[in-house]
């Protein structure tokens, strides 16, 4: 398969080459496109106001390399669009740093795999707990076994897998759960800039996980990694029936 791998921590962040080098290896046509700089909790954001540059980057093993001056987003979108319109999935990651939880909604790297999968391509985000920067090898090989494994299976329209490696030296398994409803225990601090002008800086750490639950923060911290699938889908169908019941029903809205 031909293969588009990237990420929001930059072209010559670790995890980036290990899941390009693990695709290489399992015998794909391996292509890379990252931000040429750290763009972590880029969100889904995109490049509108000025142009994006590419330079091509040597990479071993690899087939072409990109580093971009945008978002995560934009990266997929001009390979996909431009670059190489052939490639049929997108790999996200292996992201220095889980994104489990709420966090899905911050994470350039989920939004990178997204946007791939807006764009028709089966897509993977890869993370892995923020405490290790020697298993990446192992996350990336856990992500190549899902891609091998689920390649027949259909999913809805714009789905991502979502996977997140623990804190551990090996996985104790692998679970399949729903997402945390995060919750942080966050502030800004204020202080002087060199400039003079009050700068802010947002502190904190996530809430206390209790084990017990069935999610996925809760079962990484077990030890086992986890994979969700995310879609684009943010309606809540349920409720904007019932809404739009009480609205056709209530007269007291005048146009």
């Amino acid at each position: 398969m031909k293969i588009l791998v990237t990420n929001d921590d930059g072209i010559r962040a670790d995890g980036i080459i290990s899941l390009a080098n693990a695709a290489a290896r399992a015998g794909h046509e391996v292509y890379v496109a990252a931000p040429n700089q750290q763009r972590s909790a880029a969100s889904h954001s995109i490049t509108l106001n000025r142009s994006l540059t590419a330079e091509t980057v040597e990479l071993p093993g690899i087939c072409r390399a990109w580093a971009i001056d945008g978002t995560p987003a934009d990266c997929v979108s001009l390979v996909l669009k431009h670059f190489c319109p052939d490639i049929e999935v997108v790999l996200s990651g292996i992201n220095h740093g889980y994104n489990g939880g709420m966090d899905v909604m911050y994470s350039g790297t989920v939004a990178a795999a997204m946007e791939g999968a807006i764009m028709g391509r089966r897509a993977l985000a890869v993370s892995l707990a923020y405490e290790r920067e020697d298993t990446y090898d192992k996350a990336a090989s856990l992500a190549m076994q899902i891609l091998e494994l689920t390649k027949e299976m259909h999913f809805p329209d714009y789905s991502v897998l979502n996977i997140n490696y623990p804190a551990v030296d090996r996985a104790m398994g692998l679970k399949t759960v729903p997402l945390r409803l995060t919750k942080y225990d966050d502030h800004y601090v204020e202080s002087t800039l060199p400039d003079g002008r009050t700068g802010y800086h947002l502190e904190g750490s996530m809430a206390p996980i209790e084990q017990h639950e069935e999610d996925d923060y809760s079962w990484l911290k077990r030890g086992y990694a986890t994979v969700s699938v995310l879609t684009h889908e943010m309606t809540n169908h349920t409720a904007t029936n019932t809404l739009a019941a009480y609205l056709t029903g209530n007269t007291g809205i005048l146009f």
